[in-house]
């Protein structure tokens, strides 16, 4: 359970950051276009920030996986603690075997419902890093046609 706490604060973490950052900087690019298309070195900046968005994107959707697959880890877990109490006491003691079962079921529970919500805000984040993808290369396009 601690591992999916803290893979999920930090998946959250980074979710809202990127939220924030993306938001930002597609405000700087519409307020800046002009001097985007003048400047080749503020183009090179909006650039690179649009590339560090996408690779923070990555990394959600990366912390996202990964959090039904601890909870998964979590239900084995659960399980074979189970089993060990069947093979010790046998099946004549339901009470021993509750702990482990409710192990199995409490952590996939938590990877499941830590993981929804942060792969919602994943293709929430990828469709704006996208969209100010697209602007970065219309902008670059318009500068090569002299506009």
């Amino acid at each position: 359970m601690f591992c999916i706490a803290g893979v999920s604060l930090v998946a959250w973490t980074l979710a809202l950051q990127t939220l924030w950052r993306s938001r930002e900087h597609l405000l700087t690019i519409q307020r800046m276009k002009d001097d985007l298309l003048a400047n080749p070195r503020a183009r090179f900046i909006a650039k690179a920030e649009t590339t560090r968005l996408e690779r923070t994107v990555w990394a959600v959707a990366a912390l996202g996986t990964v959090l039904p697959l601890l909870g998964l880890l979590g239900t084995v877990l659960g399980m074979l603690a189970s089993f060990e109490v069947i093979q010790i006491h046998g099946t004549g003691q339901p009470r021993l075997l509750a702990g482990g079962i409710g192990q199995a079921l409490l952590t996939t529970q938590a990877g499941l419902l830590t993981a929804v919500p942060v792969l919602f805000f994943h293709h929430i984040i990828r469709d704006r890093v996208r969209l100010i993808r697209q602007e970065t290369e219309i902008l670059a396009h318009s500068e090569r046609m002299g506009e």
